[in-house]
């Protein structure tokens, strides 16, 4: 196989992303054997992605690294009995490397998509619906009717999740952080929407609490403000745990208030990595049926090439645009 040039983005070090994210262009390597060579066409910027090149996931991360849990491409070439033909369109998941213009990975961890699926939308389904999905319908004990509050509800992963809420028949209660936010959700069906900014929303809580709590909480945040939404749930209620926008862990506090909750940390790579590649396969042909129905959908602020990534993580930082960042390859 003739050697490439390979374009990518590379972290030698953890740190702020605007500091020490950097592209070079490289040899292609040899393909090792029983590997899988995709030809990257598009991949995201997730907020995963920049936590983990601050370092936050150091114990298990090391350096260099190529950053990027998302992507979609197309089989380059597949190991003889792999039943990835050539030219299939993939998402090569399990693993980072995908802000690349080559990924090479086990065939093993390559899903197929259907044809109904555009690039742009495939390469937004899977961090966020997968993660919405799994929370929904395999960490939360679902009942219909169930009252459940989601915090950063303006969120590209909160607004799914209120999305597959509505499909499921559950109740949503929506917590956003900026005034502005308050009325994003007309195509959502939603019990309320708090403005945690607003000098009344203890009272909003109180106002739950009071009318009967809720059975989950969706937390994306953690840090004190755990505490005050720990106060909602109801006896022996959910605490579901996925993200960590304020810097800081849930305080041991939490548990002592609370030793009655029932808390998950819910990672989407530990699921996917404890699953037999047909059951992560059914799961992403469920999301791209829920995303041909219009339940989930990912608005796109912009697309920018690989070479001009630093404008692309710009636009992700300042969050000038509403929307994902792609990055074309």
């Amino acid at each position: 196989m003739k050697d490439k040039v390979v374009t990518r983005a590379i972290v030698r070090e953890f740190g702020h992303i605007r500091d020490v994210l950097q592209l070079e262009n490289v040899a292609q390597h040899a393909l090792a054997q029983g590997d899988a060579r995709v030809k990257m066409v598009y991949a995201t910027i997730n907020p995963s992605d920049i936590i983990t090149i601050s370092g936050a996931y150091r114990s298990r991360i090391t350096v260099p690294f190529v950053p990027g849990f998302e992507g979609v491409g197309v089989i380059e070439h597949s190991p003889q009995g792999s039943q990835l033909p050539v030219g299939q369109r993939v998402l090569p998941i399990g693993s980072m490397g995908n802000w690349q213009t080559y990924k090479d990975t086990r065939p093993e961890w390559c899903f197929t998509l259907p044809d109904f699926i555009s690039d742009r939308q495939a390469v937004n389904s899977y961090v966020n619906p997968m993660t919405a999905l799994l929370m929904l319908t395999e960490a939360l004990d679902n009942k219909p009717g169930q009252r459940i509050l989601i915090n950063a509800a303006n969120s590209a992963i909160g607004k799914m999740l209120i999305r597959l809420a509505n499909n499921m028949g559950l109740t949503p209660i929506a917590v956003v952080r900026k005034p502005e936010n308050v009325d994003i959700f007309d195509d959502c069906r939603l019990e309320s929407v708090l403005n945690s900014s607003d000098p009344a929303f203890p009272q909003a809580l109180a106002a739950v609490k009071r009318s009967g709590g809720v059975e989950a909480i969706f937390d994306c945040i953690g840090g004190d403000e755990s505490l005050v939404f720990a106060e909602m749930l109801n006896f022996g209620g959910q605490f579901i745990h996925y993200g960590l926008l304020s810097g800081k862990p849930v305080p041991p506090q939490f548990w002592r208030s609370r030793p009655d909750i029932r808390f998950m940390n819910f990672h989407l790579r530990q699921w996917v990595h404890s699953q037999e590649k047909s059951a992560v396969q059914n799961k992403i042909d469920q999301v791209m049926g829920l995303i041909q129905r219009g339940v989930v959908h990912t608005e796109i602020a912009t697309e920018y090439s690989l070479e001009n990534i630093a404008d692309a993580v710009e636009a992700a930082l300042t969050h000038s645009s509403k929307g994902k960042i792609l990055i074309r390859l």
